[in-house]
Parts: C-alpha cells; sequence; structure tokens
C-alpha cells in the first residue's frame, strides 16, 4: 500500500491488523502556525520508515503525536490495528484513555535524541526500572530481560557502569536497550544520531540495522541518509509539515519526482 493514503475524512477509518500504525488526515498547529498539514501514512508489519526532511519540517512532531507526547488537532491514529486518536463529528479529537492508552502505548518504544537515562542508577538499573515499575514484572525476570538485552546492543559488560562512564553511542544503545525491554512491537527513532560525534554514529545505526534485519517494525526521523537508502523499505520526505515525496529507497533517493526532494538530496548526498 503507498504511504501516500487516498484522501477520506477522519470518520472514515479503513484500517486493518496488518497496519502497525495507521494516520490519516494529520494536523497539528503551535500557536495558530501549522507544523503537520493533512499527513497520511501506512506501516506494516516489519517495515522500516525513515522519514527525511529539513530541519523543522514536522517529521519528530509526528512521532511525539504518534506516541502522545503531542495532541494532534485533527485526523485518526490507528496502532496495532486499533484506534488509538479519533475525532467526532464536530471535530474534536480524543486519545483513548486508561487501560486501554496503556495498552496501545506498550506496543511502541520510543528512542529520543537525547539518552534520558537516569545518571544515579546504574545501566542494569536503566533497564530494570520499567518492567519493574510500568509491568509489575519481578525483578529477577526483569534482570534477566535486561541482561539479554544489554548482551543484543554488545553491552553486557557495562551493566554496573553509570551513565556518566559510557560514550555518547554506549549511551544510545543503552537507551535503545532499555525500550527493547519493554517487548515493544514498534520501535520510534527521533534522530537517535544527532547528539552523537560522527565517529559514535555508526555503533548506534549498526544496532538499529540488527533490529531491521530482525524485522522489528522502526519508524525512523533520521538526517543519515545512507542508513535510510540501505535499511529502510519505504522513504517519506517532508517539508513545512507536509509529505512531499514518498515511495520505496530507490524511488526516493534515485528517481525524486519532485524538484523539493532533488534539491534537499543534492544538499545530502
Amino acid at each position: 500500500m503507498s504511504l501516500l493514503m487516498r484522501k477520506a475524512s477522519a470518520q472514515a477509518q479503513p484500517m486493518n491488523a496488518a497496519h502497525m500504525v495507521y494516520m490519516m488526515n494529520i494536523r497539528k498547529a503551535y500557536n495558530g502556525k501549522p507544523v503537520l498539514k493533512d499527513i497520511n501514512l501506512t506501516v506494516e508489519q516489519g517495515d522500516v520508515l525513515a522519514i527525511i526532511g529539513p530541519s523543522g519540517s514536522g517529521k519528530s512532531t509526528l512521532l511525539r503525536c504518534l506516541c502522545h507526547l503531542e495532541s494532534i488537532d485533527d485526523g485518526y491514529i490507528g496502532v496495532a490495528g486499533r484506534t488509538y486518536a479519533s475525532q467526532d463529528d464536530v471535530g474534536t479529537v480524543s486519545y483513548v484513555e486508561g487501560r486501554d492508552e496503556r495498552e496501545i502505548l506498550g506496543h511502541m518504544g520510543m528512542v529520543f535524541q537525547q539518552f534520558n537515562l537516569f545518571p544515579h542508577m546504574t545501566v542494569l538499573e536503566n533497564l530494570m526500572e520499567a518492567p519493574v515499575h510500568v509491568k509489575k514484572m519481578p525483578k529477577a525476570e526483569a534482570q534477566e530481560v535486561a541482561l539479554g538485552m544489554l548482551t543484543k546492543v554488545g553491552l553486557a559488560d557495562h551493566r554496573d557502569a553509570y551513565p556518566a562512564q559510557l560514550s555518547g553511542g554506549q549511551q544510545q544503545r543503552v537507551a535503545i536497550a532499555r525500550a527493547l525491554c519493554m517487548h515493544p512491537d514498534i520501535m520510534l527513532f527521533d534522530e537517535p544520531t544527532s547528539a552523537l560525534d560522527p565517529e559514535l554514529t555508526g555503533e548506534v545505526l549498526r544496532t538499529m540495522r540488527q533490529l531491521a534485519d530482525e524485522h522489528m517494525t522502526m519508524l525512523v526521523v533520521t538526517h543519515e541518509m545512507q542508513f535510510a537508502h540501505d535499511v529502510a523499505n519505504k522513504v517519506m520526505f517532508m517539508a513545512d509539515g507536509v509529505v512531499v515525496e514518498a515511495g520505496t529507497p530507490e524511488q526516493v533517493f534515485e528517481h525524486p519526482q519532485q524538484e523539493r526532494t532533488q534539491a534537499f538530496l543534492r544538499s545530502r548526498l
């Protein structure tokens, strides 16, 4: 199915269980200034969607609206085949609440630009915190899960270190492992390498590539064009709050149709 979906009213919700993420007619403004203008996308199980575009184009806001760190003004959001945000007949948008929201949020793990690790906790304690206190997982089980995820990202030998003792790349890999400890079906990455020195970027991208190889569903806001080209199976180029162009990496990177896309790629490649 095309990323650029047909126009439809927000009340119509042609979503099915294959749609891990479904966003239709999404609009968002800050202080009356539009940031997202009628955004439509579909992500299915195992898709890796790379969202590219200049700074200020609305990429990060889109992810934040998806996980309800921000609220949309108009539109419809579905996650893992379930309605997450919808709009009534008079245009009022509401997200589901309570247990329904917790269950839907449980499908998603988020990795931010900044690592947001607890500085007073060890690496292992950082990973165990959410499983124990959010999922009510027994500590022994949470520790086993955490050690498994640290092994996955190549940092098991740093289990007793504190964040300040790690490099930026290591901290971001710990942040990825922490998100994975909640066993999400969908991983959201908001420019995960933008705070890193160039020599540390590669280790984080290798971890993300491994997740893609394991068919993790991923939405990645990134300035790493080579990663987007090589790892994603869908690419969406945004500018000024709209989707300018979307398709496969070959379509977007090698045969871009829109002048704005062509100019952006010339400046990046």
